[in-house]
């Protein structure tokens, strides 16, 4: 395991893995995981952490849950990975910056507009 790796929280490097197993091609869009306790058997982690990791893939577009069902890989997946480095998250931060400034000035333009 990486530096990287252990830094991470156990929910974080679970999530890591699992969405380095979908972008390599071991689970592919539209295929379902295998269950929870399997999962949570296999990364080692109990059953709330591994809940915590698919929670955070969900809320990333990369999971998709369907109650008594199953967890799928979603199907299109994200277009891109979040952010993994420091440097990354601040470009990123920065990125979303620049465009929630645009999307106001637009708004502020709409909203001039109507009156």
């Amino acid at each position: 395991m990486t530096s990287e790796l252990r830094a991470l929280a156990p929910f974080e490097r679970v999530a890591a893995s699992i969405r380095d197993a979908v972008v390599s091609g071991r689970w592919a869009p539209g295929e379902q995981l295998p269950s929870n306790r399997v999962l949570a058997e296999q990364h080692d982690v109990s059953l709330p952490t591994l809940q915590r990791a698919i929670g955070v893939l969900r809320d990333e577009g990369w999971l998709l849950s369907r109650g008594s069902v199953g967890v799928f890989v979603a199907d299109p997946l994200p277009e891109s990975k979040p952010p993994e480095t420091l440097s990354e998250l601040r470009e990123t931060v920065s990125a979303l910056r620049v465009d929630l400034a645009a999307l106001e000035q637009r708004v502020r333009k709409i909203e001039e507009a109507k009156d």
